[in-house]
């Protein structure tokens, strides 16, 4: 299953997006302790998981994270959480 997830960071006072394939508690663990060294998301050790969006498909993942990236705005990304029919727009939007 594909899942897009939001993580964020109070040291950085950052929001980092991804997507992937794995389960996110494997993710996360990759993010915390130097799977991916020279990235993002090396510069802090205190992401947490801010949200997930569980997607139908790896494309339909791919479409909406670049999408919430595309936005550049952490108030976005708080409204998503704020009103999951965010959510439900953009998986009915990217639909595969």
């Amino acid at each position: 299953m594909s899942r897009v997830y939001i993580l964020y960071s109070v040291d950085l006072k950052r929001y980092y997006t991804g997507m992937t394939i794995l389960a996110l508690s494997e993710r996360l663990d990759h993010h915390l302790n130097d799977y991916y060294s020279n990235k993002y998301t090396h510069k802090a050790k205190d992401w947490k998981l801010y949200l997930e969006i569980v997607c139908d498909s790896t494309e339909q993942a791919s479409q909406i994270e670049r999408h919430i990236k595309s936005m550049k705005s952490s108030k976005y990304i708080e409204n998503l959480q704020k009103y999951p029919e965010m959510i439900d727009a953009l998986k009915q939007r990217y639909g595969s």
